[in-house]
């Protein structure tokens, strides 16, 4: 009876003890009740997960300022598979803000082009007089990577790294320069970068790798800088994001060599697309949007966070009413392994889509299962021991 007792208090303390470590450092409670007055920068927000951040911002309340090549809805673009021309624009972009409650600006650029990236900022400043938030976010590989899964850097030659980091790495660098000049006047701001999983574990290839794990450090490295003058600076890792391109194939050939690292299992993506494995646009957008309004957000400068951890803490839904554990959970590899149940079940497969204007009604069932059951995220130095860095 004793030994019984015993167990059951180390099992208590047991399970305490991975809750505490495991909970989320994001809380609802503490949340500003709008970000009505701020104005907010999205680069690259015609289509994708720019969109998502703009629209969020926009149903926080913020004046959007957005970016992109695609000005008006048919506008030809090479964003799509192999280059083809892909839905997608600030017009739409803009009017999906102002669907949303907020107020949206578009402003056709190239960040690639150095003057015009400049522009923007003082545009911005002329305009509104400030800058609150900057989201690093543009990039022109979209379509590329897919295109040259398998092939080795060497075979792509040295042009790949202009593919993958002038819009990207080399732009965000500049867009903070820019941005840092204005929000250093106000003693206040925030600059997110968007990063990936990519930045510490090989995806797609070599010159991804090296630009998203170099985009986290220059948020740890312009953070230090950035202290004093109280602007925050994070870097953001969505997971597996639903976005047009991935819908419309973009991830198909992802069981080539060369598209996983040697030695590793190949998962297939697709199959996890219907899922709420699958995050949406607007789910990242909805989880900066909450972070922009954390009056705490400076305890995070510098690090890398995850839009799906921040979601359980402040208490986040997509716009199909579902919230996607973190890849770096638990419960996301758990679901991979139980999908021919979670099918049986009902749960695997739900219904909606991106930037729907109205939640799905979903089952208890479903309720249950993504939304109330804990995602047990791994803490972070457990996963770069993990995967990361395995040179060190």
């Amino acid at each position: 009876m004793a030994i019984l007792s015993v167990s059951r208090v180390l099992l208590v303390a047991f399970a305490a003890t991975l809750y505490a470590i495991c909970r989320p450092p994001f809380s609802a409670s503490r949340l500003d009740a709008s970000l009505t007055g701020q104005v907010a920068l999205v680069t690259g927000g015609s289509r994708g997960i720019g969109k998502g951040i703009a629209v969020g911002l926009g149903e926080a309340g913020a004046t959007v300022y957005i970016t992109g090549r695609t000005a008006s809805k048919g506008g030809s673009n090479n964003g799509g598979i192999h280059g083809t021309s892909q839905a997608g624009s600030l017009e739409e972009t803009c009017q999906a803000v102002i669907r949303a409650g907020g107020q949206c600006v578009p402003v056709a650029a190239d960040s690639a082009d150095d003057r015009v990236l400049e522009e923007v900022f003082e545009r911005i400043w002329k305009e509104q007089g400030r800058l609150d938030i900057l989201v690093n976010n543009a990039f022109s590989a979209v379509s590329w990577l897919p295109s040259t899964m398998g092939q080795a850097f060497w075979e792509k030659g040295p042009d790949a790294w202009d593919k993958v980091n002038t819009v990207g790495l080399r732009s965000h660098y500049l867009a903070s320069v820019f941005a840092a000049r204005l929000m250093s006047k106000a003693k206040q701001g925030l600059i997110v970068n968007v990063g990936s999983f990519g930045g510490m574990n090989y995806i797609f290839d070599v010159s991804y790798g090296i630009g998203k794990a170099a985009m986290d450090r220059m948020a740890n490295d312009m953070a230090i800088e950035l202290a004093t003058e109280n602007v925050t600076m994070v870097s953001v890792w969505p997971g597996l994001v639903k976005t047009e391109n991935v819908a419309d194939g973009a991830l198909k050939g992802m069981k080539e060599r060369r598209g996983y690292a040697p030695g590793s299992g190949g998962l297939d993506m697709e199959q996890l697309l219907p899922s709420p494995l699958a995050e949406t646009p607007l789910f990242t957008g909805r989880a900066i949007a909450a972070f922009a309004r954390d009056p705490k957000k400076m305890d995070f400068t510098g690090k890398v966070i995850v839009p799906s951890v921040m979601a359980w803490g402040y208490g986040i839904l997509d716009e199909r009413g579902l919230r996607s554990p973190p890849f770096t959970s638990l419960k996301f590899l758990l679901s991979v392994a139980l999908q021919p149940l979670l099918r049986k079940c009902g749960i695997w497969e739900v219904p909606g889509s991106i930037f729907s204007p109205e939640p799905v009604a979903i089952s208890n069932l479903v309720n249950f299962y993504w939304n109330l059951l804990p995602d047990l995220s791994f803490p972070g130095l457990l996963l770069k021991m993990g995967t990361g860095a395995p040179n060190l």
